[in-house]
């Protein structure tokens, strides 16, 4: 049989942690979700569907180091630092395309492949047998090299994993009932994905507008002290009811100023600078080397004095 060119890969609803003898749990990786197409040679399709086999050359053997002909795994491609996963490290690769730059990232940040479900066998698909078969396939078919890993769950105990992650700063877990079928394209809650949520307290720098968007306030510009100095955490654009919206907006309207009150302002168009003022909470995954916030959400503002929002009390 001759395999698809392409499948559009499962997905996950989210969910608090939780037990469960009929689940399994494991990492939720933090890189980039691939699906490797692996016949004579080795092809990598990206969630969205594109090819993206070009941009990880030190992936094109993968084909090698499977002990069956027609193969289609489900996985990540990671990037580590300190030994675990680093989206942060692995953005350099998602956005290089020219063929100097992919040898020199190659070279800089090498990337691995973790599997962590089968698709297809000898040409065949074995979708629709539960997944605690398919881990049993997957397990016996791959030969694990530096560039090759397979996931390996546990069972039942998705609390104390999600415990374990959360200490080591990893991003969260991910509970799959052992007796599902794989349902590409869909999200489906036979999977079940808890991720370490973080909050802290920032300072309100400035906000933005966007022309094309909204004009009112697209996102908020949000600082940390480190000593005398105010610096920049980025931007939070989501969390924000209209309501919410008008209110910040006749807060803001005695505290605009003309420059930054940050030392590292960013290079924004469209900022309305303010007097460091006014705190929110915000909710988020992690913060970047680089001092940016994934997936920050704005949760209200808070009655507290700014100067006491820190980056040494930073989560």
């Amino acid at each position: 049989m001759v395999l698809p060119l392409k499948i559009a890969p499962m997905l996950a609803i989210s969910a608090p942690p939780f037990d469960s003898p009929d689940y399994y749990f494991e990492l939720k990786w933090d890189g980039i979700r691939c699906l490797a197409f692996l016949t004579a040679t080795t092809r990598l399709q990206s969630r969205s569907g594109r090819v993206i086999s070009f941009q990880y050359p030190e992936l094109a053997h993968l084909h090698q180091q499977i002990k069956a002909p027609d193969v289609v795994l489900d996985g990540e491609i990671i990037a580590l630092a300190d030994g675990k996963p680093s989206f942060f490290r692995l953005q350099s690769r998602m956005h290089t395309t020219s063929a100097a730059g992919i040898q020199e990232a190659r070279r800089t940040t090498p990337v691995l492949y973790v599997a962590f479900d089968l698709l297809y066998l000898k040409g065949e698909s074995v979708m629709n047998r539960p997944l605690a078969t398919r881990q049993e396939l997957l397990h016996t078919i791959v030969d694990p090299d530096p560039h090759l890993m397979v996931s390996t769950p546990i069972p039942q105990a998705g609390t104390a994993l999600f415990k374990r992650v959360a200490a080591l700063g990893l991003e969260g877990v991910v509970g799959k009932d052992m007796n599902s079928p794989y349902l590409p394209g869909k999200r489906s809650p036979y999977w079940k994905k808890a991720r370490v949520v973080k909050n802290n307290d920032f300072v309100i720098c400035g906000y933005t507008t966007n022309p094309q968007g909204r004009t009112d306030l697209a996102a908020i510009l949000v600082g940390l002290y480190a000593g005398a100095e105010l610096q920049s955490y980025g931007l939070v654009g989501t969390g924000f009811s209209q309501s919410e919206i008008n209110h910040l907006l006749t807060r803001f309207a005695g505290l605009q100023r003309p420059d930054p009150p940050l030392t590292n302002p960013p290079p924004l168009t469209n900022v309305r600078w303010l007097e460091p003022r006014l705190v929110c909470a915000v909710e988020y995954f992690a913060v970047t080397p680089d001092q940016h916030l994934r997936h920050p959400c704005y949760k209200g503002l808070r009655e507290r004095s700014p100067t006491t929002c820190r980056v040494e009390n930073l989560s």
